[in-house]
């Protein structure tokens, strides 16, 4: 049972149309739940209390009518706080390159671990953000991530401070030659002129 509801959850959060998510981010907070119900209300998912913020271990929940509810970070596909959402995923990482570590990330339902991304751009390429906190420390560290919607995968974006990870960039768009040049040339200098020219010229060619 509990495997067919993630299964289901999975797919519901993959193909939940993008006009959706933007009719509800205009709503306030809100919790999408493993059975796909939007649940609207104040929604905590960190702590500021302390001088290190930390991620709560479930995510807090409360109605207009003061009723409040923790739910576990599994139970949750989605979630938005202050107009910004938020994407479960079970992340496994499964390719290295080199000095600069993981860059794919494949979904895999059986990891025991949710991450929550925030969601920056959501279409035929999505565009993520996965932020931390390294243990003991108030520095918030933060990498970049693609997903092409029909992919089981995201790829890692950035390097830090060194820019684009133009190399896998390459490989990742190769279907889309007009791309691959932009990159290749460093003509496109961040992800969002990534995003942009992917939808207007590889999604939709004219």
């Amino acid at each position: 049972m509990l495997k067919t509801l993630l299964i289901s959850g999975l797919l519901y959060l993959f193909f939940l149309p993008y006009e959706t998510f933007c009719q509800e981010k205009q709503s306030g907070d809100y919790i999408v739940n493993i059975e796909g119900d939007t649940l609207f209300g104040k929604v905590q998912h960190l702590n500021k209390k302390n001088v290190n913020p930390k991620y709560y271990k479930k995510i807090r929940w409360t109605n207009q009518q003061g009723q409040r509810r923790k739910f576990n970070r599994k139970d949750v596909l989605a979630f938005s706080v202050d107009h910004q959402i938020f994407e479960g995923f079970w992340l496994k990482p499964s390719s290295q390159n080199g000095l600069f570590g993981t860059f794919t990330y494949t979904i895999d339902p059986k990891k025991k671990e949710r991450y929550f991304l925030k969601t920056l751009h959501r279409g035929s390429l999505n565009h993520y953000e996965l932020g931390w906190w390294e243990q003991g420390e108030s520095l918030f560290l933060t990498l970049e991530l693609f997903k092409k919607k029909e992919d089981m995968f995201l790829i890692r974006v950035d390097q830090g401070v060194l820019g684009l990870k133009r190399k896998s960039l390459i490989h990742y768009f190769q279907e889309c030659p007009q791309l691959v040049e932009k990159i290749k040339n460093k003509v496109l200098k961040n992800s969002s002129e990534i995003v942009s020219f992917y939808t207007t010229k590889c999604d939709n060619p004219q």
